[in-house]
């Protein structure tokens, strides 16, 4: 005879499994990635090597030898526990802050 299961145990095992392998998939930031991306890339080809980041801001950027501000756009990056700011002005990347491997 064979054993039966409640009707609800295979749905609810392959949900469970689905969220096992998914969590498996997510991208896990490091240094390498970040080394990857160059001066002068767009925001969308930083993002093909990072990912999306976690969160967006824009900022008026000072420069140094006046009064004046451009505008600018950060990108951040949070993953256990550290955060990697990457800055853009006028859609290129000009440099960064933080590290995933520290």
């Amino acid at each position: 005879m064979a054993a039966r299961f409640p009707s609800f145990a295979l749905p609810l095992t392959a949900a469970l499994l689905a969220c096992v392998l998914l969590a498996g998939c997510a991208r896990k930031l490091t240094d390498a990635n970040l080394n990857c991306v160059k001066m002068d890339m767009s925001p969308k080809e930083v993002e093909s090597i990072l990912g999306q980041p976690t969160k967006v801001e824009t900022f008026e950027m000072p420069l140094q030898s006046d009064v004046k501000t451009l505008p600018a756009e950060r990108y951040i990056y949070q993953q256990n526990g550290k955060t990697v700011v990457v800055h853009f002005v006028d859609g290129k990347f000009i440099g960064q802050e933080g590290s995933f491997d520290q």
